[in-house]
């Protein structure tokens, strides 16, 4: 890993990461360890740990030639930004078959994804791409009874709360775009 400089859509130069493959390596090895530990968790009857913030946004920047943002400032609340077009991402993920995912009430972004590591309903090295249209995220209706949407709710400076995947990637039937295996 290392530092690089990227420029933002709107011109602001921002420092990240860039990961190559000895990266690569690296996350498979913690995918392994993260593995034992989710056994030894398991086995004293404990919850495993979700997903580290570093696989799913280095994942995203290798497979996508991004770089990590690392909270930059002047990045906005992006994770990541594409090299080649300068565009903010955030990368959503979760490793169990049905996630609550929540945003920030001043998330922005270019470009959403999410990582899925349990696409077989089950944590087995595989991890899906998924590209998530921002109308379909805005305008969700997030609280049936007051016909809330997630809209409505960030701009109550509220944290909107959802499964991506059921309410999003199932009910749409979305593809990933893109699968990567850790093993």
């Amino acid at each position: 890993m290392r530092t690089v400089k990227v420029k933002l859509k709107n011109g602001i130069v921002v420092s990240g990461d860039e990961f190559d493959d000895n990266d690569f390596l690296k996350l498979k090895d913690i995918f392994k360890k993260w593995q034992n530990m989710n056994s030894d968790l398991n086995a004293l009857k404990g919850r495993s740990l979700n997903v580290p913030d570093v696989f799913s946004e280095a994942l995203f920047c290798l497979a996508f030639n991004a770089v990590r943002t690392n909270a930059e400032p002047g990045a906005h609340s992006y994770d990541c930004v594409i090299k080649d077009t300068g565009e903010g991402v955030q990368v959503k993920s979760a490793s169990i078959p049905n996630d609550c995912t929540s945003f920030g009430p001043t998330s922005t972004w270019d470009l959403l994804y999410y990582a899925d590591f349990a696409p077989n309903g089950y944590v087995d090295g595989n991890v899906w791409f998924y590209k998530i249209d921002s109308e379909d995220v805005y305008g969700l209706v997030l609280n049936q009874a007051k016909n809330e949407t997630f809209a409505d709710q960030q701009a109550q400076g509220r944290r909107p709360r959802f499964s991506i995947k059921s309410r999003i990637i199932n009910a749409k039937g979305l593809q990933p775009v893109k699968k990567v295996s850790l093993l």
